[in-house]
């Protein structure tokens, strides 16, 4: 039950967004064929009055009707409610108002004093714009009051009211009351969902561990068609289904997909490969098959889920360009600009990332990109138009293109935007709707946290088609070299350390990979059809066996997500080992402990398979995972390992830390290019800036720093511009004493423990 009552904290915003901003119109009602219904008595009203003398960035006039006349003066306007007289009741928990307000109001946040304190803070949602007619906000506070104790005599709330300055505001009747029906049955149904979670989770971990009798051989999918093959062993007959991304195979008991009876012994099974399920075309390459028997009107799991098979994917339209070539160890970041282009060719880096937002810059309807001047390139998945920003996307060419000129090997980094975050400067979508539907209905900030990315919404028809059509838009771009070329994906971002990273609320382990290797699937089995050599990356940390589990912040040993052999705890491997291998890689971000530039001596990364931390120091451990055969694709294939996100930081730049950063990036480099298991280094950043707090990670100095010019060059940049080519011996090996070695072979250590 911990995850139930974990899950009910974050509960609330969700019903919060159900509720708030709602308006009935009872003549459209009567239009529909609906017969208008009155708005529910409230109940256990507690009406609040504002604290007018404890107010901030906020100008605030109460009228003689009690209503509040607010102009937001700054960045942080807030106020106090007066505190309590009496004892607030136990049913008295929505927070609800009216209001007018000149703008959309994003990251309401509620306190709950005294005391008053970061700790005791909820987010609230949205309000919208409203600027001439009333409407009503309610929030549902019920888990926030228990939790922090609150409703005692002199107790106040703090509302925060996003972060804007002049804003016009006017508010009336604040209260707290009781909870209407809907909100009653939106709490059911969420305790529902979440029930359900739990049993997911229960039942993933023994799934993993079953053994079947029957089983689906393989899966065939060609342009038009998907085959499937298999052996049923039983008496009778059984069926044939089919789940859909956003179903669970583990908790449908009446399956409604494709069901096609069975008998027993050897099949195979023909389908079109377009159908249409709940409202929209839908394309059979995401679909999982599997076979049940109905037992009194009960399906029962008969063999594992099958996806299609990663070698027998439609190759219609796939790209005949070969894989890219030669060494990739120098590997960066860049940009389109002809001062990043001419950076990137004086470093002679071979192969870079391009991130590439690709749902945050897509649009729901081409009126919405014409309304803010956006054109669209238009691009048909399923039967349906998708639209792209044209001016984005045109960019992005330029860009790749001249990477490809070069020979510059490119992979992109795919993250779902938030369109709720906490930060006041974070890029948001071009669409908010659209970014709503895709951004996962559990994304939360607690404390601490900071929510960077969303995992993508895989719950709902609608948000995997536009799933699906975005990374068939890319795939189908950027693989024939026509507009450039994108070799390799990573799908979201550390997904080890979900709450900050790749944000879905509080998730068990099993559950969680479950749902992302989803999303990984869906990218390779789409990607594939037009890049026949694109791996799909999983993005992790440096915590190897490092994990903290805590309701408000998970952080999971990367070991079990990508896993070194087949017990209960190593999940994607055991999960495609069950339900299909394909063709997934690692890219790894092998930072120094602390950052610290001395990654030689980081005390938490050791020589041992089962290593709490994997830097720089000890990349033999990842180099030997790779190599083991358990752990290739079909155990024949090595799998790709790209460092895709490194490097240390100057803390200030005195000589010493300079010199100390570049003995790193030499160290690191001499590593990877003895490490075939590894295939290339990308350092983070190009250069530092003011957006990762007091860390220096960049080769460059800030771009417009008074001491070194707009794009000064470190001692590092210059060991990178070294490697690789007849001057790498002059400038990386008087590096060697930081180090403590007298050659680049003195660095390098066996593992002898696996």
């Amino acid at each position: 039950m911990k995850l139930l009552y974990t899950y009910i904290s974050y509960l609330f915003l969700g019903v919060a967004t159900i509720c708030a901003c709602s308006s009935s119109d009872p003549v459209q009602d009567e239009v529909n064929g609906n017969k208008p219904t009155s708005p529910e008595q409230e109940t256990a009203v507690n009406n609040l009055k504002i604290n007018t003398g404890s107010v901030n960035d906020l100008n605030i006039n109460q009228s003689n009707n009690g209503e509040y006349k607010m102009l937001t003066t700054g960045a942080d306007p807030w106020f106090c409610t007066v505190p309590l007289e009496r004892k607030n009741s136990e049913n008295s928990v929505v927070l609800t108002f009216e209001y007018k307000s000149s703008k959309r109001i994003d990251g309401i946040q509620v306190f709950f004093a005294n005391p008053l304190s970061a700790e005791r803070m909820e987010n609230c949602g949205s309000i919208e714009a409203s600027p001439s007619t009333w409407k009503t906000f309610s929030c549902n506070l019920y888990t926030a009051i228990e939790k922090y104790s609150w409703g005692n005599p002199q107790d106040y709330l703090r509302i925060d009211l996003g972060g804007d300055k002049d804003v016009m505001i006017y508010l009336r009747d604040i209260r707290l009351r009781g909870m209407n029906s809907v909100e009653q049955e939106a709490i059911e149904a969420e305790k529902n969902r979440l029930q359900a979670i739990e049993k997911l989770e229960t039942e993933l971990t023994n799934y993993l561990k079953s053994s079947y009798a029957s089983e689906i051989t393989q899966v065939q999918v060609t342009e038009d068609k998907v085959t499937v093959t298999g052996r049923y062993n039983g008496s009778g007959t059984c069926s044939l289904v089919e789940v859909t991304p956003y179903e669970n195979l583990l908790l449908l008991t009446q399956f409604k997909k494709c069901k096609t009876d069975i008998t027993n012994g050897n099949f195979t099974v023909t389908l079109d490969r377009i159908t249409e399920y709940d409202g929209c075309k839908y394309d059979r390459l995401l679909s999982k098959w599997a076979l049940v028997r109905t037992v009194n009107d009960k399906d029962e799991l008969l063999s594992f889920g099958r996806y299609a098979d990663a070698d027998l994917i439609d190759q219609s339209k796939a790209s005949s360009l070969p894989d890219y070539q030669g060494d990739i160890t120098k590997g960066g970041e860049s940009g389109g600009t002809p001062l990043e282009l001419a950076d990137l060719d004086a470093l002679g880096l071979k192969a870079v990332l391009k991130g590439i937002p690709v749902t945050a810059v897509m649009w729901s309807s081409q009126a919405k990109a014409q309304a803010v001047g956006d054109q669209v390139i238009v691009h048909r998945y399923c039967g349906k138009d998708y639209y792209f920003s044209k001016g984005y996307f045109e960019s992005v060419d330029q860009e790749l293109l001249e990477y490809q000129k070069r020979n510059v090997v490119v992979f992109t980094v795919i993250t779902i935007r938030p369109e709720t975050p906490k930060d006041k400067n974070a890029w948001l979508n071009y669409d908010h709707e659209l970014g709503m539907l895709l951004q996962h209905p559990d994304y939360s900030e607690p404390e601490g946290t900071i929510g960077a990315f969303s995992m993508v919404n895989l719950d709902q028809p609608e948000s995997v088609n536009y799933y699906a059509a975005a990374l068939d838009f890319l795939a189908s771009r950027y693989s024939d070299g026509t507009h450039g070329r994108i070799h390799r994906y990573v799908l979201h971002n550390e997904i080890d350390d979900p709450f900050n990273w790749n944000n879905i609320g509080y998730k068990p382990l099993t559950y969680y990979v479950d749902y992302v290797t989803k999303s990984f699937r869906m990218g390779h089995n789409i990607i594939r059809q037009y890049n026949p050599h694109a791996q799909i990356l999983v993005p992790v940390t440096q915590s190897w066996t490092r994990e903290s589990i805590k309701p408000t912040r998970t952080e999971f040993s990367v070991k079990k997500i990508t896993p070194h052999g087949c017990t209960e705890e190593e999940l994607l491997k055991l999960a495609a080992a069950k339900e299909g291998d394909f063709y997934w890689g690692v890219g790894y971000h092998s930072y120094p402990e602390k950052f610290s530039s001395k990654t030689w001596l980081d005390p938490s990364a050791t020589f041992s398979m089962n290593t709490h931390l994997l830097t720089f120091k000890n990349l033999e451990v990842l180099d030997k995972w790779m190599k083991m055969p358990v752990n290739k694709y079909k155990g024949t294939k090595q799998r790709d390992c790209w460092l895709t996100e490194n490097g240390s930081s100057t803390p200030n730049y005195t000589d010493e830390e300079l010199q100390l950063q570049a003995a790193c990036a030499a160290y690191a480099l001499n590593k990877v290019k003895r490490l075939s298991g590894i295939q290339t280094l990308i350092w983070h950043a190009i250069s530092d800036n003011d957006v990762e707090g007091n860390l220096n990670l960049g080769l460059h100095y800030r771009r417009n720093d008074p001491k070194y010019g707009e794009w000064g060059r470190k001692p590092s940049w210059y060991v990178y511009q070294a490697f690789g080519t007849v001057k790498e011996s002059e400038v990386l090996d008087p590096y060697l004493k930081y180090v403590g070695v007298n050659n680049w072979d003195e660095i390098m250590h066996d593992v002898t423990d696996y």
